[in-house]
Order: C-alpha cells, then sequence, then structure tokens
C-alpha cells in the first residue's frame, strides 16, 4: 500500500503525503508551487479561468486527456494523473498557437479569464483539427470573459484552423508516464494527516465495500464537484475521504437491450456520448446542464446521492423508471428511485452500501418523451423548476404517463393525480391544460432567489402546455 499520491505537473513527477493532499489543485498551483497562471476567481467550476488538462489512465491503461476545473479537484483526485497547465503548453520560448492567437486577434484585456480561454481552445486542436463558430462556443461554454466579450476569443479558434503544429500532448513522455502509472495502479493508497485526515484509494471495488463496511463515515468521493465548492465556501470541510472515480469496473456506459447501463462513476460526458442516440431528450438536458469542464469530473451517481430536489438527471429516471444498483460485502440489491428518496437529502442506502450502477430503460417506440429545464439562464445554470413527461397513446388516446418535477418540494414529485388525469384522455391541449392544473395542486414549491411558490406553480402548469406545443404523440 502506498503512503503518497504520486502525478505529474507538465514535465515535472510530484508526490504529495499528509493533509497538503487535501488541498484543491488551483491552490496548491499557486501558493506551493508559485504558478500563478491558473487563475481563481469563483472557486466554484462557473467561470473556468482555473481550467487546466488532466490525463487520467482509462480502461486500457492509457493517458486520456481532459479540461476539468482546477478550483473543485482535490490534489488527492490527482493520483497517477497527468497535470497541463497553461505554464506547460508553451515550448523552447514559442507560445502555443492558442496564446500565439489570442495575442494576434486580441482576445484578452484585464487576463484572468484569459489562461482558461487558452486552455480551452488548447485542448480543442488537440481533439480535432478544423473548427466553426458553432464548435468553438461549444468547447467554450465553460469558460467566462466579463470585459472583452466573446467575439475576439472565438475569432480566435477560427485562427487556429489550419495551422500546422505537433500536437501539444507529443511534447510529454506520456509512455513513460503509463507504465510508472500502470505499476502503482496495481497498489491501494492511505494517507493520513496529522489532524485526522485521512484518504483511501482502493485497488478496487471489493476493496472498497470491504472499505464501506470497516468505515462508514468515509465520504465517498468521485469527480468531487459540488463537495469542492462546499470545501472552498467553507461549508463542508472533506477529512476522511474513498475516492472511487479510477474504479472502471462501475465506470462503464453500454447498451443491453432496451436499457442503457451507466457505472455510478461515470462522468456526464461519457453519459452525453451515449445518450445523443439512443436518447435525445436527455442529451439536451445534460448539454446545457454543465459546462465541458464539469462533465469532465461530475458522475452521476454523484448526482444521485448529492439529492438535490433540482438535480437536472433526475426527473428523467423518475419517469422513465431507472433501478438503481446498490452493492455491499453482502451482496446487491436494486431500488426503484421513485422509492429511493425518503427526504430531503435523504435516502435508502445503508451504511455499508455503495451506489454501483444505474439501469436506465430506454423509451419504447410508441413512446413520447419531454423534458425541461427552466433557470434565469439557459445555460449552466441552477434549475428553478424542473419537469420529466413519458407518455404513451393509441389511436390518439393517452394510455399511460409517468410525470415527475423537480425544484417544487423536498424531493423529486411524481405528480400522480395529474398522471391519472391524462390516462384515457384525447391528445389534446384542453387534456394538458387540465393536467398541468392538476399537477399544480400535487406540489409545495417554496419561495427563494429563484423565484416565489406561485412562480413555479405557473411554470410547471405552462410546461404542461410547451410539451402539447413541442411534442406529437407517437
Amino acid at each position: 500500500m502506498r503512503e503518497k499520491i504520486v502525478f505529474y505537473l507538465n514535465h515535472e513527477r510530484i508526490e504529495i503525503a499528509g493533509a497538503e493532499a487535501f488541498q484543491p489543485l488551483s491552490t496548491w498551483l499557486r501558493y506551493r508551487k508559485g504558478m500563478t497562471g491558473t487563475k481563481v476567481v469563483c472557486s466554484e467550476g462557473d467561470c473556468g479561468a482555473c481550467t487546466v488538462m488532466l490525463g487520467w489512465l482509462n480502461a486500457h491503461g492509457k493517458l486520456e486527456y481532459r479540461i476539468v476545473d482546477a478550483c473543485i479537484q482535490f490534489l488527492f483526485q490527482l493520483d497517477l494523473c497527468h497535470v497541463i497547465t497553461v505554464e506547460g503548453i508553451s515550448e523552447g520560448g514559442h507560445l502555443h498557437p492558442a496564446q500565439k492567437a489570442m495575442v494576434e486577434c486580441f482576445g484578452s484585456q484585464c487576463g484572468f479569464c484569459t489562461p482558461g480561454f487558452v486552455m480551452a481552445l488548447a485542448d480543442l486542436t488537440e481533439k480535432a483539427e478544423t473548427h466553426t463558430s458553432a464548435t468553438i462556443k461549444d468547447k467554450l461554454a465553460g469558460n467566462l470573459c466579463r470585459c472583452t466579450g466573446y467575439e475576439a476569443i472565438v475569432k480566435a479558434g477560427l485562427a487556429l484552423n489550419g495551422i500546422p503544429s505537433p500536437k501539444l500532448l507529443e511534447r510529454f513522455d506520456r509512455k513513460a508516464m503509463e507504465e510508472e502509472f500502470n505499476v502503482l495502479a496495481t497498489h491501494s493508497v492511505k494517507i493520513a494527516g496529522a489532524n485526522g485526515e485521512l484518504f483511501f484509494k482502493p485497488q478496487n471495488l471489493d476493496e472498497a465495500l470491504k472499505l464501506r463496511a470497516a468505515l462508514p463515515q468515509l465520504k465517498i468521493v468521485a469527480g468531487g464537484t459540488d463537495l469542492g465548492v462546499q470545501h472552498n465556501k467553507g461549508k463542508s470541510l472533506l477529512t476522511q475521504v474513498m475516492f472511487i472515480a479510477h474504479l472502471h469496473e462501475i465506470a462503464e456506459v453500454k447498451q443491453l437491450g432496451e436499457t442503457l447501463e451507466i457505472g455510478a462513476a461515470a462522468n456526464w460526458s461519457d453519459v452525453l456520448a451515449a445518450t445523443e442516440q439512443h436518447l435525445p431528450e436527455l442529451h439536451a438536458i445534460l448539454k446545457i446542464f454543465a459546462a465541458e469542464q464539469i462533465r469532465n469530473a461530475a458522475t452521476i451517481g454523484g448526482n444521485i446521492i448529492n439529492a438535490s430536489p433540482i438535480a437536472d438527471s433526475l426527473p428523467c429516471l423518475y419517469v422513465l423508471g431507472a433501478r438503481l444498483v446498490l452493492t455491499s460485502i453482502s451482496g446487491t440489491r436494486e431500488v426503484d428511485i421513485n422509492a429511493f428518496y425518503t427526504g430531503y437529502k435523504r435516502f435508502d442506502l445503508q451504511p455499508n452500501e455503495i451506489l454501483t450502477k444505474v439501469i436506465l430503460p430506454l423509451p419504447a417506440n410508441d413512446a413520447t418523451v419531454g423534458l425541461y429545464k427552466v433557470s434565469k439562464r439557459r445555460d449552466l445554470d441552477i434549475s428553478t423548476v424542473t419537469l420529466g413527461l413519458h407518455l404513451k397513446t393509441r389511436a390518439g388516446k393517452i394510455t399511460e404517463a409517468q410525470l415527475a418535477a423537480g425544484g417544487v418540494g423536498a424531493t423529486i414529485v411524481r405528480l400522480r393525480s395529474a398522471e391519472k388525469a391524462l390516462v384515457g384522455r384525447e391528445w389534446s391541449e384542453a387534456t394538458f391544460a387540465q393536467a398541468g392544473q392538476i399537477a399544480t395542486s400535487e406540489i409545495s414549491p417554496q419561495s427563494d432567489v429563484r423565484g416565489s411558490a406561485e412562480f413555479r406553480k405557473v411554470l410547471v402548469k405552462n410546461l404542461f402546455l410547451k410539451f402539447y406545443a413541442e411534442r406529437q404523440p407517437v
């Protein structure tokens, strides 16, 4: 068992032990290494100023690189990882093409956001040779600029088209890193700090389950995006942790017959790719609920266990009847997600269990699905109200209905009375108007900064009409 985490920072090999492993990457870079190119603005993963590239070992033992927000990545998550910062992308005194394009296209003013944009553009050049305005804007959705505006930055991205340049990743000895990492991956990690800090990285799921049974107080962390925000705001300091994002056996996404089986440690980028063809309604929601930097780290299991009543994925899981696989050293059991939550932030998970898989039935050919998210801004914002609808029809009449709303109670709310009001009725505006009105009597929203209780009821009612206007029965 190792007592240190090991990673590479650009070309430098790093070993970390003790309480230092519990620092956010951005904090460590700036104050321990003096590498201030990685900026910190929001400390919430919203602005992208702290964007870095991380290379993790994939299931085949090869480094796979993705951009993430350094402010909500802890050092303990970086074991057997290659970290590339903005300081590491230039070579021999020459700027990386993304840096040069930002200079020549006047893509920077105050400069706080610039390194993050540069890192996102550098990653884009690694993934594709040509780019359109649309693909550039999509790539930069997780980067905010408060003074320049985005036109010059998009022009910088377009200026990268047709520029021959050696790939950034070819500058690093990835083969040597992979060889070392694959050897080290055969050992578990345990780090103890002087003030009670405790970190475990199990080698496999069996070991994780044994740790869960022996030390149920350990906080299970995979992407840690929400926990990172809480930590940075002083609301929840992580001190005793078990890390599981590296467990590929619970991170796979695959289609089996008429279901998607999604490992709980699968990140949202992988889920996004899997749903584009199989469940486009969920794909559209995932595109706007988080930027790439967040999707590359955050997991579906974390979204479920975080138990937020405004979690954007939950209405879909509810109306499609997702089943959760809960695993312990004693075996596994399945729980319908509709029965999983017992109250606000409370759920049916035993102290010795780990959520390992989500079994998501895909809509049948005769089903119509609608998923809606209402927020103050369309992209990358916390929901005010969410709604999921899953209906089947025959000869113009509704034969089955599953409805669920978020942001209107302590948990996601199944709208059972509205479901009954739809079944047996014709597919018409009057039918959906009546069901929407009935739905408002089933919810108990609160008033907060995102909207009043009455406003939320109006939203739910109007979303029924929006669904009718946008969808036609299959």
